[in-house]
């Protein structure tokens, strides 16, 4: 899911939320049940082919932007949760890789996979995340410190 925000008239802006269903995004779900707790509906709604992914048919949800207000603030957050996770995730995988982590590299999967949740639980602060040389998003983990959460984490999973 991608947001868009337009003007929309004087000081009013337009959002779009928009859905690949060929492609879904990890956060989409929670979108949506975002949408529906908070009895939020789409002014318009509809579904059609966007630039950049031709041929594919995206849904569109179209919202004024009062309307959604501080709501879309939260659905922000949501897609950066999902976003912070998946560098987290990628990020400790790139340290088992490269043999940084080799506890966590031997152990069985199960205890490696509720490990990384617990390092991505752990580290899923600020301080954790800088921007690269492209300005996105990226982690940045301290590998002394990344070393020895992994070993409190995989011993929490052994029980």
């Amino acid at each position: 899911m991608y947001i868009t925000v337009e003007p929309a008239g004087l000081m009013m802006h337009t959002v779009k939320l928009v859905f690949d269903p060929a492609d879904p995004a990890p956060e989409d779900q929670q979108v949506r049940d975002y949408l529906s707790e908070h009895e939020l509906e789409p002014r318009y709604h509809w579904y059609a082919e966007i630039d950049g992914l031709e041929g594919r048919e995206c849904e569109i949800m179209q919202f004024g932007g009062c309307y959604l207000g501080r709501n879309l603030q939260n659905i922000g957050l949501i897609q950066r949760q999902v976003v912070e996770e998946e560098l987290l995730a990628a990020e400790i995988e790139r340290h088992v890789a490269a043999g940084n982590l080799a506890a966590l590299a031997a152990a069985p999967e199960s205890q490696r996979q509720s490990a990384i949740a617990a390092l991505i639980e752990e580290f899923r602060v600020e301080e954790s995340f800088g921007m690269n040389d492209d300005n996105e998003l990226k982690a940045t983990l301290d590998l002394a410190v990344l070393q020895d959460a992994a070993v409190r984490a995989l011993a929490t999973a052994r029980g």
